[in-house]
């Protein structure tokens, strides 16, 4: 079940794992991008938990406050999608003080619709939204959250290994994507280490 105060909870190891990975984000993403997605992970983040305490019983009202912290603290295309699914998911959770099974999977499910439409990918172009649909299709049958997340950000770097990144400036970079993982997909991995 996720509420105002497991969600605070999942805000601080979030926090504490992007600190840890923060020299990590930057490096993947400086070898096709301007290696700034450890910067933008990790001061959305701060922001996030250095207000924590505007945070509602209201779930809707606290992705809204996600959003706008992601806004506020960071100018990249990445953090500008995560701002645009935090208020996307926000608008779906209006109002709910609690999230069951069904609500969880609809937030990563309105999180890849999300990204696919502001960030013009498809499924199969070697992002983050791969990653999402993986994750997505086994929850379907499993509440074992932490589990899922851990393996499923695993199984998509590993399933697009010697796959060129299709989408973004990667796309210059031609073959050699092949041989790197996309930074997303990466920092979404790193990321759920956390839990």
């Amino acid at each position: 079940m996720l509420n105002r105060k497991v969600l605070e909870s999942i805000f601080e190891k979030l926090l504490s794992q992007a600190k840890k990975s923060y020299d990590e984000f930057n490096a993947a993403d400086g070898k096709i991008g301007d290696g700034d997605l450890g910067v933008t992970i990790l001061n959305g983040l701060e922001e996030v938990n250095n207000n924590k305490a505007n945070f509602k019983d209201d779930m809707g009202a606290n992705f809204m406050f996600c959003s706008q912290a992601f806004v506020k603290k960071s100018g990249s295309s990445f953090g500008t999608l995560i701002a645009f699914s935090f208020m996307n998911i926000s608008k779906a959770l209006k109002g709910k003080t609690e999230c069951n099974h069904e609500d969880i999977i609809n937030i990563f499910k309105t999180a890849l619709k999300t990204i696919q439409e502001r960030g013009k990918t498809k499924l199969g172009d070697k992002t983050i939204a791969d990653s999402l649909d993986l994750i997505i299709k086994k929850l379907k049958d499993n509440t074992n959250y932490s589990e899922i997340f851990k393996s499923s950000t695993k199984q998509a770097l590993e399933d697009f290994k010697g796959k060129k990144i299709l989408i973004g400036r990667a796309r210059m970079f031609e073959d050699k994507t092949k041989d790197l993982d996309d930074p997303g997909m990466f920092a979404f991995s790193k990321l759920s280490e956390a839990f």
